[in-house]
């Protein structure tokens, strides 16, 4: 029986959506059919680039095909719930890109709206399809690095003010969701989530230094995880030209770092000792463009479309993108109470 062919609509035709339509390209049973986004230009020219057959700028109209399978959600983080659960009336399967919205409340109406319906919610954190990342996670499962005691998050990018008056959403709390957190750290909030586990409270701090923006700039939080291990995030868009970001684990029997998409240190009881060159990731921010990133991408689309076909839950599914989202208004809650803030 021949493989089923999976017809995507992309919604949103900024910065992201070309990786997006390239890894959807790269995979045999997908195909780009329409790409819609608010400036017509701007569509036209990703499926113009991108050999998409139909340009909207109402995403209802793009809705209404009745030959679209998946709807491809890469617009503004405020938006994505909203779309998403239209999607979902329409009877599209759903697929967003980070965050999967900047709201809880939204996330969990989105993610009942795919379950009523019946098809399917997927989000991607490209990163968790990286090699590095894959190697740590599955050193974690089988317990090569023993009991887990710390686990830490460091983002110290730089973003300039042009950066954020290119568009009117950005560095705003109701479509941008947050700052150096929601829309850039978000990626490596959504690693240590995935390598931790789920937080059993924290403290967190936030401020504006460098930047005209109405959130946060710079922001820290001190963890503690339901595993009973400790950790810490650091989350910046200020930093003096930015450096590469880092995840450290550290268990009983092992310390693995990872910087930006590289091993920087690997010792393992009873492995041989790995250590990386420094300054091997970006100091602006993941690698999400290039061809790993595309890769890595299309690995996690390529799963998504495997679930429609297994009737299975994907591999980031609706519950597993909102952690998150959580820890990250977690560390708002507790910013702007002056308190610690407890997770159920």
């Amino acid at each position: 029986m021949a493989e089923r062919i999976y017809r995507f609509g992309i919604v949103g035709a900024g910065l992201i959506a070309p990786t997006h339509c390239r890894a959807i390209r790269s995979l045999p049973n997908a195909e780009l059919t329409a790409c819609c986004d608010l400036n017509r230009s701007k569509a036209e020219k990703l499926a113009a680039e991108q050999g998409i057959p139909s340009v909207y700028t109402d995403y209802h109209e793009l809705l209404a095909r009745p030959d679209i399978d998946v709807v491809e959600v890469v617009t503004w983080s405020g938006l994505h719930a909203e779309i998403g659960c239209a999607a979902a009336a329409a009877g599209k399967h759903v697929l967003c890109t980070k965050p999967i919205d900047i709201r809880l409340e939204r996330i969990d109406a989105l993610i009942a709206a795919c379950r009523a319906a019946g098809v399917k919610l997927g989000a991607t954190h490209q990163f968790r399809s990286y090699p590095a990342y894959l190697r740590l996670k599955q050193a974690i499962e089988e317990g090569r690095l023993g009991r887990l005691l710390m686990g830490c998050g460091v983002v110290k990018w730089w973003r300039s003010q042009e950066y954020y008056d290119s568009a009117a959403w950005r560095g705003t709390w109701e479509l941008d969701g947050g700052g150096a957190l929601m829309n850039q750290a978000i990626h490596y909030v959504d690693l240590l989530t995935w390598l931790m586990g789920p937080p059993e409270s924290l403290r967190g701090y936030v401020d504006t230094f460098s930047h005209a923006i109405e959130v946060e700039d710079c922001a820290s939080a001190a963890i503690c995880w339901k595993s009973g291990a400790l950790g810490s995030f650091l989350g910046a868009t200020c930093t003096y030209k930015g450096l590469p970001a880092r995840i450290e684990i550290h268990g009983e029997r092992g310390n693995v770092v990872v910087e930006g998409e590289e091993i920087a240190l690997w010792d393992v009881d009873g492995e041989p000792l790995e250590t990386g060159s420094a300054g091997r990731g970006s100091v602006h921010g993941p690698g999400g463009s290039g061809e790993a990133g595309v890769r890595a991408h299309a690995a996690q689309i390529g799963d998504f479309l495997a679930a429609i076909d297994e009737d299975r839950e994907p591999a980031i599914n609706g519950e597993e993108a909102r952690r998150a989202v959580e820890l990250i208004v977690g560390i708002y809650r507790s910013a702007r109470s002056g308190e610690s803030v407890r997770f159920s």
